[in-house]
């Protein structure tokens, strides 16, 4: 048996360990073994609408109940926590680049799920400064892989001109007031879009790149994220 196992490494060797755990896994894993899938916390019941994983039977949360968003629908395969948020900011920060294909083969099933009609896929860019520091564009990295996975090619429409403050004490509406004019068009958008990104927030990002591919001629966008922050907006904010 153990010969066998070497014959068939070798002809077709596999070496591809679980990005979480490290543990060996067949190469239909796509880099995830099923025991750490299994404890990702993937969303459940979600707003129709922005896709954020809600703990009620309502269909929208209290975001998209009392504000409106310009993007048609958004979906998002984890909550933005435990080994999801390891992930985005080893994938982020860290130079583990690799970790946009399996992250893109669990978007890519979100994706299949969805009754969506799209006629181009495109990612949600950075600035200069940011691909000067890092490198890339995580969302882009992911972007071409799951264009691969679904046979289409990305396209980059859009570049960031506007340099944003923190947003992590801002609440709710600053975020959206700090996004305006933050994007500028390279070329005109298709009819509809498939816009991915690593992770949404409030979706202040995604609204507002939805506002200037609609603002040029775009009918539809749709948003895909791996993971999103499960928030709700003080009353007092509203």
């Amino acid at each position: 048996m153990k010969l066998l196992k070497s014959i068939l490494n070798f002809f077709n060797p596999q070496e591809i360990k679980c990005v979480v755990c490290g543990v060996d896994v067949e190469k239909h894993e796509h880099g995830i073994c099923s025991k750490c899938k299994k404890q990702l916390p993937f969303n459940d019941h979600v707003c129709l609408k922005c896709g954020v994983d809600i703990r009620t039977m309502n269909d929208f949360c209290d975001m998209c109940g009392k504000n409106q968003l310009v993007f048609d629908e958004a979906r998002s395969v984890c909550r933005y926590e435990g080994e999801a948020q390891k992930l985005v900011l080893r994938l982020k920060f860290s130079g583990q680049k690799y970790l946009s294909k399996p992250i893109a083969h669990m978007m890519a099933e979100v994706l299949q799920k969805q009754n969506w009609q799209f006629d181009a896929v495109t990612f949600i860019p950075s600035s200069d400064d940011t691909i000067k520091k890092r490198g890339y564009n995580q969302a882009q990295l992911i972007a071409n892989d799951i264009c691969d996975i679904i046979s289409i090619s990305a396209v980059d429409i859009a570049q960031k001109v506007k340099d944003l403050p923190p947003q992590e004490k801002m609440d709710y509406h600053g975020r959206f007031d700090n996004m305006q004019g933050a994007f500028k068009l390279k070329q005109k958008p298709p009819q509809s879009l498939l816009v991915i990104d690593d992770v949404k927030t409030t979706g202040a990002t995604l609204n507002e790149f939805a506002k200037l591919v609609k603002k040029h001629g775009c009918k539809k966008v749709y948003c895909l994220t791996f993971a999103s922050r499960v928030k709700q907006v003080p009353t007092s904010q509203l």
